[in-house]
Order: structure tokens, then sequence, then C-alpha cells
């Protein structure tokens, strides 16, 4: 009978296996697409970072989400100018998602020396893209796909703000896959 007990227990609890930080190792598996999400100040600054928090929450209208650093160059440029692109990219790319790895102000990477603090990084430099009719923003000619979007909602959401968008246009430029973090090697999550 004991063993009855064990089996009907299991099916109820949670396997619980010992890791350092058991919660981050779970938030790890769900599939984190890789996305360059343009932006455009309202001097006419052009701006790309990397995120993998976004996904379609509305069918009508169409609505994407995605979650975005407090302090991210970005979410300012959103904020200004109320436009941003994404854009999807294919498996293979990971040169691309290098140009976007780290952020465009220097400084907010902690122990850059004073004059490695002070530097601008344009993610866009030497890649093939075009401004987006819509927006204004960035679309990668190598991306799988883009979309252009017009803010609808700001949400606070701790360390990150959810930016809620409209699609006003979009289209898929390849076939293929979508790159994950998976594929790269690379993890945002936990």
């Amino acid at each position: 009978m004991p063993h009855d007990d064990v089996v009907e227990r299991a099916r109820y609890e949670p396997l619980r296996p010992t890791a350092p930080d058991p919660v981050a190792e779970a938030l790890e598996t769900f599939p984190y697409g890789l996305y360059i999400v343009g932006s455009r100040g309202e001097d006419g600054s052009l701006n790309g970072m990397m995120a993998d928090w976004l996904m379609q929450v509305s069918f009508k209208p169409r609505l994407v989400c995605c979650s975005i650093e407090n302090d991210a160059t970005t979410l300012r440029f959103i904020r200004e100018t109320g436009v941003f692109s994404v854009n999807t990219l294919p498996i293979g790319a990971g040169e691309i998602a290098q140009h976007f790895a780290q952020p465009r102000d220097a400084s907010k990477i902690k122990g850059r020396s004073e004059e490695e603090s002070a530097r601008t990084y344009d993610k866009l430099a030497g890649l093939d893209y075009a401004l987006g009719e819509q927006t204004g923003c960035a679309l990668l000619n190598d991306a799988l796909a883009w979309l252009e979007c017009q803010l609808e909602l700001l949400h606070p959401a701790g360390d990150h703000t959810l930016v809620v968008g409209r699609v006003l246009d979009g289209a898929v430029l390849a076939d293929g896959e979508a790159l994950t973090q998976k594929i790269l090697g690379w993890q945002y999550a936990g």
C-alpha cells in the first residue's frame, strides 16, 4: 500500500529537483525568440534593440506586446514618438543579433572605463535596412519578417515596461524558422 500512496502523491505534487535557482531554470525552458525592436527618437535618431519577451496578444485589433527594460533607449524613443518596428530574425542570423547584444549607451554597463562609458553605439551601422513607411523605424532586409507598430499602451512591470503596439503593416521576407535564444546558446530569463 505505501507504493500506491507514493504514486498518488506524485500525480499531484510537482517534481522539485535540487538546483541553485529552480525558478530561473524553469523560466529558461520557455521558448524565447530573438527579435530586433526598431525605434526612432523625436530627433530622428534610430535605434534597434534585441528583445526576447515579445508576443501577439490580440487578433482584433492586431496587437503585439514586448517587455522592455525601464532604462532602455528604445523605451525612451517609443515614449517620444509612439512607434516601433519588430524584426524577426531567421536561424543563421547570429551575426546580426550580435550587433544588438549591447546597449546603445555604453554607460549602462557597470564597470566600464570612463572613456568606454561615454560611447554611443550605432547598432544599425553596417546592416542592410530600410525605413518603414508607417513608422520611420528600421526594417532589417535580412529579417525573416517585420512589423510596424503604433503604441497603444505602456504598463509598468517591475524592472521592465510592457509595450503594447497596434500592428500597422508587416511582411514576410524569407522562408525559414525564427532564431531563438536556445539556438544561439544565449539566455535572458530567470
